[in-house]
Order: C-alpha cells, then sequence, then structure tokens
C-alpha cells in the first residue's frame, strides 16, 4: 500500500541531500519545455507590465508586431512584407538601450547585440528565405523549403534536446533515491550510454499518441496517467522499445490511476503558491519535491510490477538504482582505483614549506622540472582519480560500471594532460609571449573582418597585446587551487578577468584620456569598460587554457632544448620592456585603435 506522507517525506530527505543538482535539474527542464514549464510562464508578469504601462502611460505596447509575425508572412510567401515587418522591428530597437543601475543593456553592437537583434526581429528567418531564394529561383518551393526546414529544426530542438533531457533529469532524480551523491555527468547519461536516438524515439511516439488520445477529450486524462511511468522505465533502461515501455508503464498504472491523481491533487496547494509567486516557490522548491515523490511512487510500482510477474517487468533491469551493490561487486570492476589507492603516493610528502612552498602550493608555480616535479604530476594524477571515484567506492554514488549498458569513458588522448601539474617559470614566461600574440592575432583578425582593413592593435607598438598574457598567466596561477572545480573556476575567471579588464580600462582612461576599447552598446555592459560577450569569450578562452591549452603547450615546452628557449625568453623580455616604456611615452594611437568618443560624464567614471 502506497503511503503518501511517506513518500513525501522520504522525498524531502532526498531533496534536502541533493537540493541545488535537483532543483537545477527541474529549472533546466522547465526552461527546455521538457517538464513544469509553466512555472517560468511569464503571463502574469505581462499582464502586470501591460497594466503598469497603460496606467504611466495611457498606452500599450501589446500590438506591436514580433518575430512571429515575420514567420508567418514567410510561411505565406510574403516575402517584402515580411521585410517589411523586421525592418520596422530593427528600427524600434536600434536604438534600444535599458539600463539596470550601472549596467547597461545595449543592443547596437557586438555578437550578441547582433543575434539578439536578428532574431527579435525576425530578420534572421527573412535571411534564411533570402539564402534559399536565390538558390532555387522558384518563391513557391522557397516557401515549402523554408517551412520543411523550419519545422524540421524545432523538430530537431523538441526531439534531441527536449526528448533527451526528459530521461536525463529523471535518471538524475532516479539515483538520488538511493545515494547520496549523484554526478553533475548524469545530465548526459544518455550521452554517454550512446542511446540519444532511441530514447528520443520513446518519448517522441508516446508523446504523438498521448496527442491523438488528446483529441478525444476524455481520452486526454487516461493516457496522461497510463504512460506516465514512461519517461522513468526509459531512464532506467533507454535501451527498451518505445512500445515495450508503453506496455509496461500502462501495465504498471493500471488499477492506480486514481491513487496517481490524488498524488497530484495532493499538490494543490503547492500549485496555488506557484500561481501567487509567479513560479518562483515552484522553481525553488515544488517542482523538485514533486518529482522527487513522483520517483517514490515510480519506486513503489516497480516493486509492484516484479512481485506480480508483469510483462516487461524483467526490462526494469538495474537493480543498483533500488539496491546498493556489495563492496566485492564494485571492487572487481574498480579494481584499477583500488590499485592506485594502494600503491597511492602521499603529496603532502612531496609538498615543501615556506615561501616555496606557498609559490607551489599556492600558484602552481616552480623553478624548473626535475625528478621529485615527475614524482609530484605522478602523485597529483593518482589522487584526481581517487577523488572522482572515492564516493563510489565507498558506496555513496552509483556504480556507473555496473550499469547494464556499458558507458563511455574518457578519451585517452586527453588523459596526458594532466591539468593540477606545477608550471615551470620559464614555462610561465613562454606561454605569457604567446597568449599576447594569439590575443593581438585575435584582435587583428576581428577588425579586419569588420572593415577589411589591417590595424596594430592596442596600446604597445610590438605584436602583442599585454591584456591577454597577464589574464592567461593570473588564470594559471592565481586561480590554481580551484583547478578541480571546474564550475567555480569557470566563474572565478570571468570575475577575474572582468576584473583586470575594467581596472586596466580604467587606468589607461584616467591617465591618457583615451580608450583603446569601448563596449557602448554591446549587450549587457559596464561603463563601456566591460561587457557579457567579452567575458563569456574571456571565459571560455580560459577553461580552455587551462585543461587543454597550457597543457598541451607545456608538454612541449619540457621536450625543447633550454639553450634555446632561455636566450629566447630573454630577448622577448627586453623587447617587450622596450615596447613598454616606449608607448608609455608614445602610445600606440590612431584610426580603429583609439577613435572612440571619450565622453567625462558619469557613465564613465567608477
Amino acid at each position: 500500500m502506497f503511503n503518501r506522507k511517506t513518500a513525501k517525506k522520504q522525498a524531502k530527505q532526498s531533496l534536502k541531500k541533493h537540493y541545488l543538482l535537483l532543483v537545477t535539474a527541474c529549472l533546466f527542464a522547465s526552461l527546455l519545455g521538457a517538464a513544469y514549464s509553466s512555472s517560468l510562464s511569464s503571463s502574469s508578469v505581462r499582464k502586470t507590465e501591460e497594466i503598469k504601462e497603460v496606467v504611466e502611460t495611457g498606452t500599450s505596447q501589446v500590438g506591436l508586431p514580433n518575430a512571429g509575425d515575420v514567420v508567418a508572412r514567410l510561411f505565406g510567401g510574403n516575402l517584402l512584407e515580411s521585410i517589411k515587418i523586421a525592418e520596422s522591428i530593427a528600427r524600434n530597437e536600434e536604438g534600444e538601450i535599458t539600463t539596470i543601475g550601472q549596467i547597461e543593456l545595449g543592443r547596437q553592437k557586438g555578437v550578441f547585440s547582433q543575434l539578439v537583434n536578428l532574431i527579435s526581429s525576425g530578420q534572421f528567418f527573412v535571411l534564411i528565405y533570402q539564402t534559399i531564394l536565390s538558390l532555387v529561383k522558384s518563391q513557391k518551393l522557397t516557401t515549402d523549403l523554408f517551412i520543411i526546414l523550419t519545422a524540421g529544426v524545432l523538430a530537431g530542438v523538441t526531439i534531441f534536446i527536449r526528448y533527451t533531457y526528459r530521461i536525463a533529469f529523471r535518471r538524475i532524480f532516479l539515483e538520488s533515491y538511493l545515494y547520496d551523491k549523484v554526478g553533475t555527468s548524469r545530465f548526459l547519461f544518455l550521452f554517454k550510454v550512446r542511446k540519444v536516438v532511441k530514447g528520443s524515439l520513446t518519448m517522441l511516439t508516446t508523446g504523438l499518441i498521448q496527442f491523438l488520445y488528446r483529441l478525444t477529450i476524455v481520452g486526454a486524462p487516461i493516457a496522461h496517467y497510463s504512460f506516465f511511468m514512461v519517461p522513468y522505465i526509459t531512464a532506467e533502461n533507454p535501451d527498451i522499445r518505445p512500445s515495450e515501455a508503453r506496455k509496461l508503464s500502462k501495465r504498471m498504472m493500471y488499477g492506480h490511476k486514481w491513487e496517481m491523481f490524488k498524488l497530484d491533487m495532493s499538490f494543490i496547494l503547492w500549485y496555488l503558491l506557484g500561481h501567487l509567486t509567479l513560479g518562483l516557490s515552484d522553481i525553488l522548491y515544488a517542482n523538485p519535491f514533486r518529482e522527487a515523490t513522483y520517483v517514490q511512487y515510480y519506486f513503489h510500482l516497480r516493486e509492484l510490477a516484479k512481485q506480480n510477474g508483469a510483462s516487461y517487468a524483467d526490462l526494469m533491469n538495474d537493480v543498483y538504482l533500488s539496491k546498493k551493490a556489495d563492496y566485492k561487486s564494485v571492487e572487481a570492476v574498480y579494481e584499477d582505483v583500488i590499485d592506485i589507492m594502494t600503491d597511492e603516493i602521499d603529496v603532502r610528502d612531496l609538498r615543501h614549506t615556506g615561501l616555496r612552498g606557498f609559490v607551489e602550493n599556492v600558484l602552481g608555480i616552480i623553478w624548473k622540472y626535475d625528478k621529485d616535479e615527475d614524482l609530484y604530476n605522478t602523485a597529483i594524477e593518482q589522487e584526481e582519480k581517487i577523488r572522482e571515484y572515492h564516493q563510489i567506492l565507498d558506496l555513496k554514488q552509483y556504480p556507473d560500471r555496473l550499469y547494464t549498458i556499458p558507458e563511455s569513458t574518457h578519451d585517452p588522448r586527453l588523459e596526458h594532460l594532466h591539468y593540477m601539474r606545477h608550471y615551470s617559470l620559464l614555462s610561465i614566461v613562454v606561454m605569457f609571449f604567446i597568449f599576447c600574440m594569439v590575443g593581438w592575432i585575435w584582435e587583428v583578425m576581428l577588425h579586419i573582418v569588420e572593415t577589411g582593413s589591417f590595424v596594430n592593435r592596442g596600446f604597445l607598438q610590438g605584436p602583442w597585446l599585454p591584456i591577454y598574457g597577464f589574464g592567461a598567466v593570473l588564470i594559471l596561477t592565481l586561480l590554481f587551487r580551484f583547478r578541480n572545480r571546474p564550475l567555480m573556476h569557470a566563474l572565478l575567471t570571468v570575475l577575474l578577468c572582468g576584473t583586470v579588464e575594467y581596472f586596466t580600462h580604467w587606468f589607461l582612461e584616467l591617465s591618457r584620456g583615451i580608450r583603446w576599447w569601448d563596449y557602448s552598446g554591446y549587450f549587457i555592459n559596464l561603463h563601456g569598460r566591460i561587457c557579457a560577450e567579452g567575458l563569456l569569450v574571456f571565459m571560455l578562452g580560459g577553461m580552455a587554457i587551462v585543461y587543454v591549452g597550457a597543457p598541451l603547450i607545456d608538454d612541449r615546452l619540457k621536450k625543447a632544448k633550454k639553450q634555446i628557449l632561455i636566450p629566447i625568453s630573454l630577448i622577448l623580455l627586453m623587447l617587450f620592456g622596450i615596447d613598454s616604456v616606449y608607448s608609455f611615452i608614445h602610445p600606440n594611437t590612431g584610426k580603429g585603435i583609439t577613435d572612440y568618443d571619450y565622453k567625462t560624464t558619469e557613465n564613465h567614471r567608477i
């Protein structure tokens, strides 16, 4: 007999253990439309804004055209009318700048702004239509192809993103039922077991059948509850056939639909609270609480189906979802990790103290490579592998190697990178110049693409932009201790790079009264000194440097002859020093470099 109170109590315990993960999982489900999409409905917000607008201005913007109107005209083959509508929307948005405090939400410059404007105005769809028309030369055929392409893209997004996630986030909740730890890699569960197509097909066909049932009105709630367990069954065994998943769900729900309905109705107060809080309570608590409760019910029906010998019940074959594996079974498949633990080198024995220890352990810099450093790298590699699997070995996390479908492993070509390594002073110097020059090439190429002309970008005269080099070095050193926490490292990279770029801009502007870059008009910018687009590039670039670029470069530098590398580094340092002194007196200025309007207003000060 299913006890709702007990199930909800256990669901709360599960939510308490995995709060952040389960809330995030449900939030993504809402964003992707995979589940709980009503939580992000802005209808109430829109109504509030419309009422406020009418009260303040006496008018409403509800009737203004949008990108949907452009697409509708294109579906009807009315290209000229769609162009006019898109251009009118673009003109209305062209000068649109909204501010939140000191942050400017520009819409005029940058890749982000162009994308936002193209899509929001509908010009993106007009561009696609015109491209097809230029190729096929027939407007009727173009319209047909545009409709097919649009439908295909929407179907692809629905099938391979929404439906895939509909299964993946249920897998996370299933594992949270029993285990204290659930890894974020479970978001990619279907990809790891290589069952994306099969799992998505199950959800697609089930969705189509439910849609047909809804046409009968009376059959809608029956279909809803009959196939309610399909995503949970598929999350347990994505290799199951779509028809088998549906038959099994119907068998499990037979005689339990009313019970399931009462379980749904027991959340009625949460539904009302979600409406009153505009979905905030749903996002922060109610949605993951409901989902965790549904998982409790799934395991209840799963056990009944197995006891009663229901058809296809044997396909719910992931025994370690409801029962923890014994240590011997885990030991057998994680033997390589056990061996490392047996022969583990204690990293603490290899760490130095004093100033040298601080530089090595906090900043990750060593004077030079030697045998002790090789031993340290080996120990760090072992420590990382043990850290990755220790929760499994302690039976606190699902043992993925015991899963019935083999999961893909890490790419062996990347395993030698060892991103937790120390870098020698020589490597740091060389990488500083490499990233200075890469940054210069990046800026020059962007300017060539935008204007078609070559310009020596930057404050200095030489082919280097020190802000990129210093940024890379600071990421590698100041954030050394966060490398084994990628999410935290990414957030700190944004903070660090934003701070460096902002205050570098401020210093140059204060001391020279000149701007070497200006993000005014870019989507989400602060005083024109930093913007969301630039910070995103820095974050992605910083992560690529830390986890791939720097280790690869360091491996090559280790093999290079020091008799050549050291003189080259010294020459570069000398040239850089001379350039810095000269450019401080005669900075690099001119068209395409500093031709920004500098305004000494409050908006351009700290």
